[in-house]
């Protein structure tokens, strides 16, 4: 969702000191724009049909109420959001999205995960806290899942959406030496850290939470997608899991 590579942007490191008109070769990437590479509005995608992680996502979170939403972007999620009646609090690293993303949202807290201040800023007692494609863009994800329970209601929730490395299309590209970093996606260029099925959830449950439930999505077909849930670690590009503090 919103791009939290606030170390990337702003942290002092490679693409920070870059000119946004320069082209260099980094991993296999070729950046001619680092605004456009890094916008936050990349991830702005269609809520899809009931087997696609935006609906999904979008429906386990309207079970909620007072919402916090890391990684907002330009509020496509948010909206749909308060269309149901929800009331959200967005949080976002990308100036231009946050401003678009306020028509949605109660409040957008503009801020980098990657600092810790960011608790007192967005208030407590949310019944839920969404990462939707956040954590794997931080230095310390671990932190920022952990600081989320402070916000959270008693018996609240956290919804997270998390890309899997261990797709079949990064395995191949790995057996034939190939690891390219793209704009978006399981490879995106601002991701930081990396998950399995196994390691999300290990990941989650170390941040102090317990997960209740987990969903993959594989994509095709009827048949084809049954499929291919037979072996969701190895076909799921994306993974989500409900979790309750522990």
């Amino acid at each position: 969702m919103g791009n939290f590579a606030g170390n990337l942007r702003t942290g002092g490191g490679l693409a920070a000191r870059t000119s946004p008109r320069l082209t260099f070769t980094y991993m296999e990437v070729n950046i001619k724009s680092m605004d456009s590479a890094l916008s936050a509005t990349r991830y702005a995608t269609p809520l899809g049909d009931q087997y696609s992680r935006n609906y999904v996502f979008v429906e386990l979170a309207a079970q909620g109420h007072r919402i916090l939403e890391f990684g907002c972007a330009n509020g496509f999620i948010s909206r749909h959001l308060t269309e149901r009646g929800c009331e959200v609090t967005g949080v976002e690293v990308d100036h231009a999205a946050a401003e678009e993303a306020r028509q949605w949202c109660r409040k957008v807290v503009v801020t980098d995960l990657n600092r810790h201040d960011w608790v007192a800023e967005v208030g407590s007692g949310y019944d839920t806290v969404l990462f939707g494609d956040v954590l794997e863009h931080l230095l310390h994800p671990e932190e920022t899942l952990r600081n989320a329970a402070v916000v959270l209601a008693p018996r609240g929730r956290v919804i997270i959406s998390l890309p899997n490395i261990a797709h079949l299309s990064v395995r191949a590209g790995l057996l034939r030496g190939r690891f390219q970093y793209e704009s978006t996606g399981i490879l995106d260029i601002t991701h930081l850290r990396f998950f399995t099925a196994a390691t999300a959830k290990k990941f989650i449950e170390d941040a102090g939470y317990r997960v209740v439930s987990s969903r993959f999505f594989v994509g095709g077909g009827a048949l084809g997608r049954r499929l291919r849930l037979l072996a969701p670690g190895l076909f799921a590009r994306q993974m989500m899991f409900v979790a309750e503090k522990t």
